[in-house]
């Protein structure tokens, strides 16, 4: 080989080698706008009375804040955005887009609520689901006016399986709180799935079409924003690479807008707003055995690293 071919050779191996493992996807508009917030803190409210039955009021609320910390400036010091969260003792509203940002865990039914607080026939939620979360963004602009995570308390048991790590392991049936928050939180900031359940396949920060879920490599199955997590996993509760990128690289501290409020004419929810995934599914099973290999896989995976 000559030796302009090996510098070439070389110069596409350090390229490939320097490239991040792996991308990062956004929700985009109807009309193809990227979502975001435009103001620098995003304030969201937990009714957490629902799952006390399963954890302390404590441990909601130290699994919400923390999975809220892991995307916000505190642990990530490129980024201004500050994901603040509140408790409220009132009673469990909607998932509804009203510029309220709310985190409820769903006990009695699995569905999407009417404003007579019955199942809405026409909106299926996946039993799978370990969470929803709906994001409500304009339809011209990208952005983001309203979010609510609904946690599947109906199906499935929660705990903080750090602070109770016998809950873990062969047998155990619970999920982690912290570990299926922090998924749902980068939903809240304008975030996709790292992967596609049905063609055709998204396009990455870097312009890449995501993979298959079911044929997508170590380093997607280890994203915080792959969509599946077994009982017992707490991997999803810190950021990987592309995470951390997607934060600072969308809300950056240069371009810190330094207002905590959405401006004056514009007090939050919107009319003719499209909605991330209406609502988007994250962390669930996906029903398919091929699938459920994946996430084991993934959990198997990341405790080497």
């Amino acid at each position: 080989m000559k030796r302009g071919a090996l510098m070439a050779a070389a110069a596409i191996a350090t390229l490939v080698a320097a490239r991040p493992a792996a991308g990062y996807v956004r929700y985009t508009s109807d009309g193809g706008k990227m979502f975001k917030w435009p103001q620098s803190c995003v304030v969201m409210q937990v009714f957490p009375e629902d799952l006390v039955g399963m954890m302390s009021r404590s441990e909601i609320m130290g699994a919400i804040e923390a999975s809220a910390g892991a995307w916000s400036k505190g642990s990530n010091s490129c980024t201004y955005l500050d994901i603040m969260v509140s408790s409220s003792d009132a009673a469990t509203p909607r998932a509804v887009n009203d510029g309220h940002n709310n985190v409820v865990f769903r006990t009695e039914t699995w569905c999407k609520l009417n404003a007579k607080n019955d199942c809405d026939p026409s909106v299926a939620y996946d039993a799978a689901a370990l969470a929803l979360t709906s994001v409500s963004a304009s339809t011209t602009s990208g952005i983001i006016r309203d979010a609510d995570i609904e946690v599947n308390a109906h199906h499935f048991s929660w705990t903080d399986l750090v602070m109770h790590p016998d809950l873990r392991g062969a047998g155990q049936s619970f999920h982690d709180l912290q570990n299926a928050v922090t998924h749902e939180m980068g939903h809240v900031i304008g975030l996709d799935h790292t992967c596609y359940l049905q063609p055709p396949a998204p396009l990455d920060d870097m312009n890449v079409p995501i993979p298959s879920c079911s044929s997508a490599s170590d380093a997607v199955l280890a994203t915080t924003m792959f969509p599946s997590a077994n009982p017992g996993d707490v991997d999803k509760r810190t950021l990987e690479a592309d995470d951390i990128r997607a934060v600072c690289e969308i809300y950056a501290v240069a371009a810190d807008p330094m207002t905590c409020a959405p401006g004056a004419d514009d007090p939050g929810g919107c009319g003719g707003c499209t909605t991330g995934g209406t609502p988007k599914t994250a962390l669930g099973g996906f029903g398919l055995l091929a699938a459920v290999a994946l996430a084991a896989r993934a959990k198997l995976r990341r405790r080497r690293r």
